[in-house]
């Protein structure tokens, strides 16, 4: 099931990529709901930078599988912890982006209500994950509303715009285990490195409130490469890592303004 969702948003983002391809050289189209072409390139690049929540899922606590979800129904907010992101994105197209991202935070779990309450196992993780990604525009400034502002400028409000996106990374992690998971782990003589690389992919949304400036949240999936995100693994372990960071983002696009018509 992991594969096929990961395949699935390889597929539709390459699938984007030889679409936008064939039609280079036919037009550029339209910009921010009019006008495309004249002011795409000058918004070419953009940074972001965002905060939120990140949600880890493995052998402690709640487990990550096709039964629930990945991990999903498993989601408390209290186990959340807090992150932060930056990163900069290049708008090849109207449909494809590029960015380079990266994350700080922290990942949490306990086994206190799950199905091994009675180890009482618990961690702390510190995590840095840069990442690069390929970016799929559904839908891009939609929904224009045009006004002036008090200077007598004509403005672009209140577009939208919604995305898929997929790529390759990395994660730097530091695990701090409770007592007794420490225990465990000196007894099984258990190691848990300190890198790993990682799939993410996910979704998000973007609404334009100004000419340079979207506000924006997003979801997305990692799938670590090991199974030592937590500091434990053990037999019974029948899948890798998985955590979610979900982030409120704020967008500047760099460069002129991009233009109307």
């Amino acid at each position: 099931m992991r594969t096929k969702i990961l395949l699935s948003c390889c597929f539709l983002i390459l699938f984007a990529v030889a679409v936008q391809g064939q039609g280079r050289g036919q037009g550029q189209g339209q910009s921010r709901g009019q006008g495309w072409g004249q002011g795409w390139r000058a918004s070419s690049w953009e940074v972001q930078v965002g905060i939120g929540s990140a949600n880890y899922f493995g052998d402690i606590g709640g487990a990550a599988d096709e039964n629930n979800w990945y991990g999903l129904k498993d989601l408390e907010i209290f186990s959340s912890r807090l992150t932060g992101i930056a990163g900069v994105r290049y708008n090849h197209s109207r449909y494809i982006s590029f960015s380079g991202n990266l994350a700080l935070g922290w990942l949490y779990g306990d086994d206190a209500g799950s199905k091994n309450d009675y180890r009482e196992y618990a961690f702390n993780t510190l995590f840095l994950e840069p990442s690069g990604r390929v970016e799929l525009f559904l839908l891009r400034d939609l929904l224009k509303a045009e006004g002036v502002d008090k200077r007598g400028l004509v403005r672009n409000y209140a577009t939208i715009s919604a995305y898929l996106f997929t790529g390759a990374g990395a994660i730097f992690y530091n695990v701090m285990p409770n007592d007794e998971l420490k225990a465990r782990r000196e007894r099984d003589d258990i190691g848990h490195g300190f890198v790993t690389g990682v799939i993410p992919a996910g979704a998000g949304v973007r609404i334009g409130i100004e000419n340079v400036v979207d506000i924006g949240m997003e979801i997305g999936g990692r799938w670590a490469f090991n199974d030592y995100l937590d500091g434990f693994t053990s037999r019974f372990s029948s899948a890798n890592d998985i955590y979610y960071l979900t982030t409120v983002n704020l967008v500047y696009r760099l460069g002129n303004l991009r233009r109307n018509r």
